[in-house]
């Protein structure tokens, strides 16, 4: 009992009195720096690198640092020559991954009865994204949009495989690099007008200073016109320094508040993501939440604050302990000649070692390095992401000992209760409705029907407390039909629509119902006001095709698919469509041509597969017909 005294008051002497408190409490005035207003440039790291060379030089080595670049041949740690191909055991889809005249390939394809390359699909890898620590993902484009590529290099095992949640559902070449994954991934990227995932370029290389700092513009002009330091730091740009510990957090909060399985980052309505400033809360331009039932055993790649805040080192030192306790954000913690006793001494800067009630002899005859660590942080597979090994950050006394279960309950909590609070009721509502409909895709479909509940009933709220505009109406929809409740679900979407008819989601929502009710000529009227609005959009050019088709409509029907698939030649589903309509028409071998595309895009999915098998024969290959039939047989599960 006196040892534990004396550890509260140790951590009450360091917390600094006022600025030690919860990450969600209000926090004093902070410091005015001139970059966070909005508009200030940001200016890339390059610009720091001739004043801070020492910091941005250990910088360039840490995770954040080398989080996406080019794929060059003096960055490679991967086998492209001998073990580099990797085989999905349960479908047979090949991946091969080669070097060939100065570029890097990934080939996807299958193999026929005579062992025949078939379905080929073949990407040059134009950027990683990972510093290689784990693992290693690649980028590739097309049509000017940038997607990741299927398979992974893993560092621990030295092997390819599926990328993460490929193994659950391969996107193939089409998971799209939108703006939450470059947020977290690398330096600020701009979105071009309209698009999900197309940026301005060129792109930058790696997390940067400004990602901690805040945009650099005033700072580096300030001291290019020649001004004195006075030691009192410079107002002209954020230093996390001189932040209260509660907003110093929320700068890491940024991308390491996000359990893949257990955590939501709800995007404020009012505000966009990419506005946020160092300094803020970072509820200004998030809500997260988290499920109220935290798992002792599972936890995610990126979970890393969502794992302290659990912890009693984190909640008794009232704020004391905070990320750079541990962590120097310009040092790697991988750096070569790191002393063996480095988490150690920061653990004893706290703990006495003789508190320590473990089996001293044990430990002194193995002597893992960072001995505080290997017995109160579990280093294992975290559950989103295979063939890895994270330290999980929820500090405890006997980790090992927390087996794996089920999760009690759905219910949906804040992280930062504080601002939480603070939001109108409507606004609660919303983000918690939002955050249920989001778990939801992430979960078994067993386990949806609760959730999407939950999201009716928050929207309802929103809804009956003011929050009626056309986004609240359109999200209630979503979660009506994901229970099934078609015709509510069209009536909360007629009423989006009447509010917002130009909002490309809605409009698309309500053409979905109104082509769910038969109601085809309304339909196809939506979606062509759709077209002339977002004339970059597949999805309304194909959603007319469906409504046009259906009606026998087939020519106006090709016209629209083929339009569709010049925008998004990655879709299988519009190469299909487009094939289809071909072979209604009589164009039977252009038909296959369609059906060949689309099973390079989805070589695994056995209803592109039939739609092939279908068309092969009414071209009269009734051998490749056969073997199309028996590649769906195959996929279902049947031989």
């Amino acid at each position: 009992m006196r040892a534990r005294t004396l550890l509260i008051a140790i951590l009450a002497g360091a917390s600094c009195g006022k600025d030690a408190r919860s990450p969600g409490a209000r926090v004093p005035s902070t410091p005015a720096f001139a970059n966070q207003a909005k508009g200030v440039a940001y200016v890339g790291s390059e610009a720091c690198r001739s004043c801070h060379a020492e910091t941005w030089s250990t910088f360039a080595h840490t995770g954040m640092g080398r989080s996406f670049y080019p794929l060059e041949a003096g960055r490679v740690i991967e086998d492209w020559t001998t073990r580099n191909v990797f085989v999905d055991s349960r479908t047979g889809l090949h991946y091969r991954m080669t070097r060939r005249d100065g570029k890097f390939l990934m080939r996807q394809f299958l193999l026929d009865a005579k062992g025949r390359e078939i379905a080929v699909d073949e990407r040059e890898l134009l950027f990683v994204i990972g510093s290689a620590h784990h693992s290693r993902s690649y980028v590739v484009a097309d049509a000017g949009k940038l997607f990741q590529a299927p398979v992974c290099w893993y560092t621990k095992d030295a092997a390819w495989d599926l990328c993460p949640g490929y193994e659950q559902e391969n996107d193939y070449f089409s998971r799209p690099i939108d703006r939450t994954c470059v947020f977290c991934h690398n330096a600020r990227m701009t979105l071009a007008p309209g698009a999900r995932n197309a940026y301005a370029e060129p792109y930058p290389h790696g997390i940067d200073c400004e990602r901690c700092h805040g945009p650099g513009a005033l700072h580096v002009e300030k001291w290019a016109k020649g001004a004195l330091p006075t030691g009192e730091g410079d107002p002209a740009i954020v230093n996390p320094k001189r932040l209260p510990r509660a907003l110093r957090m929320q700068i890491c909060f940024q991308c390491h508040l996000g359990d893949s399985k257990a955590t939501e980052r709800v995007s404020r309505y009012d505000r966009p993501l990419e506005d946020f400033r160092p300094g803020e809360p970072v509820s200004s331009v998030m809500v997260p939440l988290r499920y109220a039932d935290a798992l002792p055993h599972d936890f995610g790649l990126s979970s890393q604050a969502d794992r302290m805040l659990l912890s009693r080192c984190y909640t008794e030192s009232k704020g004391a302990m905070e990320c750079v306790t541990c962590h120097d954000p310009h040092v790697t913690v991988y750096r070569a000649g790191r002393p063996t006793d480095f988490f150690d001494a920061k653990c004893l800067g706290c703990h006495a070692r003789s508190a320590c009630r473990g089996d001293a002899s044990a430990r002194a005859a193995t002597r893992p390095e960072d001995d505080c660590v290997a017995c109160h942080m579990r280093k294992t597979e975290p559950d989103d992401h295979r063939r890895t090994a994270f330290t999980d950050h929820w500090i405890r006394k006997r980790p090992a000992d927390d087996p794996p279960r089920a999760r009690r309950s759905p219910d949906l909590v804040p992280y930062l209760p504080d601002e939480f609070d603070r939001l109108p009721p409507s606004a609660r509502a919303y983000y918690l409705g939002r955050g249920y409909a989001l778990r939801a895709h992430f979960v078994p479909p067993q386990a949806q029907r609760p959730l999407w509940q939950a999201s009716e009933r928050e929207f309802r709220e929103a809804i009956a407390q003011g929050n009626d505009r056309a986004d609240a109406l359109f999200f209630l929809g979503k979660a009506q039909s994901a229970q099934g409740k078609q015709a509510d679900a069209a009536r909360s979407y007629d009423a989006a629509y009447e509010k917002n008819p130009g909002d490309h989601d809605i409009a698309f929502a309500h053409g979905q119902a109104l082509f769910r009710m038969k109601r085809l000529d309304d339909a196809v009227s939506v979606f062509a006001a759709m077209v002339r609005e977002h004339p970059d959009s597949a999805a309304p050019l194909a959603e007319r095709a469906r409504a046009l088709a259906m009606s026998g409509r087939y020519a106006e029907a090709l016209d629209d698919f083929v339009k569709a698939s010049a925008l998004e030649p990655w879709n299988a589903d519009l190469h299909s469509g487009a094939g289809m309509m071909l072979s209604a028409l009589g164009r039977h071998a252009e038909a296959v041509s369609q059906l060949e595309a689309a099973v390079r895009c989805a070589p695994e999915r056995p209803a592109i597969w039939d739609s092939y098998a279908t068309i092969l024969a009414r071209a009269g290959r009734a051998a490749d017909a056969r073997e199309a039939s028996a590649r769906v047989s195959a996929l279902r599960g049947g031989g």
